[in-house]
């Protein structure tokens, strides 16, 4: 009987063990989810000014029905977002180079991550390319990833088209 209670406690033992570590691998799970990048005449200014207007991100970005920025835009700020459909999203600025890019994450539920790198880098012919980076991450970025990749798909291309759009008007 004793044989039994112990080969039971290795069980439960290797069992939360490789609990552990599969939460542990979770927690630093990262999976890319799409990226857009397109051409533009638009200034680094022009693009820029979108971009660090939180409140008017609804003028190009059509998913979304309003966007909360708490101070000033840049590295450690903080806001909320409603997308058409879901409930509001916290958000925190990771990075924020000043007409180069910024990096904002969205809290998803279980822990879930969403990167979203903004970048502008010169191209040929005096353009700018503007590129949109986005990345799940934690416990449920396997789960999580294939599902944004579905929804972005035909949305975040016109995302894209429309700030670059707006940004060329100026």
């Amino acid at each position: 009987m004793r044989k039994w209670a112990r080969l039971g406690l290795a069980a439960v033992g290797v069992l939360g063990a490789l609990a552990a570590a599969g939460a542990m691998v979770g927690t630093m799970t990262s999976v890319p989810v799409m990226e857009v990048e397109r051409k533009t005449t638009a200034t680094r200014e022009q693009i820029w000014e979108l971009w660090a207007d939180v409140p008017g991100r609804s003028r190009w970005d059509e998913g979304l029905r309003w966007a909360r920025l708490d101070g000033q835009f840049g590295e450690g700020a903080t806001g909320e977002v409603k997308l058409k459909g879901q409930p509001p999203r916290e958000f925190l600025v990771t990075r924020c180079e000043p007409m180069e890019g910024y990096t904002d994450r969205f809290f998803l539920p279980l822990g879930g991550r969403m990167d979203w790198r903004h970048t502008i880098t010169e191209a040929e012919g005096g353009q700018r390319e503007v590129s949109f980076d986005v990345e799940v991450s934690g416990p449920t970025a396997l789960i999580l990833a294939p599902v944004m990749k579905t929804i972005l798909r035909e949305e975040l291309p016109r995302t894209v088209d429309k700030l670059v759009s707006l940004a060329e008007k100026g």
